[in-house]
């Protein structure tokens, strides 16, 4: 009796200490570690990219200027009035003197004309030929048309003429008459400069149709001195047209 009266307390002791100790959590899902934020934000979206435009056949349209495909006029002018003191002599205007007269107002230095110096405001006076325009448009109404207009985004406007009518005298830079002729697709100028020098400007669509190229070539009165500048002007959709 007495052992067994040993057993049941020990028996009642054990349940009593099972008892005071907390039950076990089942096993869950583990607590993730927390997130390290990038400091590097995202950028802004790409622009839009826009649309591919149809192959032009005609240098109608409205045309943007490439700064990157285009000559730097007055730098172009400036190397050709440095070649032509050169090829004159020695000094700065050769032996026979600085040269008197040329397409351009101002000229050498202490001349009555020739190419226009720099920092001077003959540049001025050259107009687009050393400063064109960002964004031009030709117009014309009809194929057979002898009229073609030319805007740009300074509000100016020109008139080329192919029908060899007589052309008024332009008043001012906001409007101005153009004698000209068609050489299959291209549209060639003939104009007067300064001191009655001689521009001839031509202007063709590129073979893929996608840039207009204009070609500005500049002499004196007997075709001397000459000079070439070339812009080329991406084409672009009317209603980006900023006029």
């Amino acid at each position: 009796m007495r052992q067994q009266s040993r057993t049941i307390l020990l028996a009642g002791a054990c349940l009593l200490g099972s008892g005071s100790l907390p039950a076990q959590a089942p096993p869950g899902p583990m607590t993730p570690p927390p997130s390290v934020t990038s400091n590097t934000e995202p950028g802004p979206p790409p622009p839009p990219k826009r649309p591919e435009l149809p192959p032009r056949k005609s240098i109608m349209g409205t045309w943007r200027i490439n700064k990157d495909e285009s000559d730097d006029g007055r730098r172009k002018l400036q190397h050709a009035k440095d070649a032509d003191n050169t090829n004159r002599g020695n000094g700065p205007y050769g032996s026979s003197g600085p040269r008197v007269g040329g397409p351009w107002p101002g000229g050498y230095p202490g001349s009555g004309g020739g190419y226009p110096r720099d920092n001077s405001s003959d540049y001025d006076q050259m107009g687009d030929i050393v400063n064109p325009p960002r964004e031009i448009k030709f117009v014309q109404r009809q194929s057979d048309d002898p009229e073609v207009e030319l805007f740009d985004d300074r509000d100016h406007r020109r008139m080329f003429y192919t029908d060899g009518r007589k052309l008024q005298k332009s008043k001012g830079p906001d409007y101005e008459e153009i004698a000209a002729k068609w050489d299959g697709t291209k549209l060639v100028t003939d104009e007067k400069g300064a001191h009655n020098g001689k521009i001839t400007r031509t202007f063709e669509v590129s073979p893929d149709g996608k840039q207009l190229i204009e070609t500005v070539h500049v002499s004196d009165s007997k075709g001397n001195h000459p000079a070439t500048v070339t812009y080329v002007y991406d084409a672009i959709d009317e209603r980006e047209f900023s006029r």
